[in-house]
């Protein structure tokens, strides 16, 4: 019976460690994700819109891009389209359904956010392609 509880117990930590490792991992990716997009920041406009910098937190890495106004694409519509442009990326979507998210943070001239848009698994599984 002793012998049997050790075993259990045994591998409940084992398996207990492999999930902090794998969230571990999660936690780096998001963090190296953030690295590579500060490193090629600040980018060129595209219309009114400029990528100034990227964070980790935790899982998530927030994006924040200033626009400047005027542009031909609202920001609420921006925001959508790059939802759609990270679900559909072959690139960032493995990344995302493992449990890396996305938070895009769009601020105007003044440093005022305008629209907040999380990228998640769960958003990424109600767009249809």
């Amino acid at each position: 019976m002793l012998k049997r509880t050790l075993v259990l117990l045994g591998a409940v930590l084992l398996a207990g460690c492999s999930s902090n490792a794998e969230q571990q991992a999660v936690l780096d990716l998001a963090k190296a994700r953030a690295m590579a997009i500060n490193n090629k920041a600040p980018y060129e406009k595209i219309d009114q819109y400029q990528i100034m910098k990227a964070q980790a937190r935790e899982n998530i890495v927030e994006i924040t891009i200033l626009y400047g106004g005027g542009g031909n694409t609202p920001p609420t519509k921006a925001a959508q389209s790059a939802v759609i442009n990270y679900c559909n990326s072959v690139e960032l979507s493995p990344m995302v359904n493992e449990g890396v998210n996305y938070n895009i943070v769009i601020m105007d001239m003044r440093g005022r956010p305008m629209v907040t848009q999380p990228i998640t698994a769960e958003i990424c599984s109600q767009i249809v392609n």
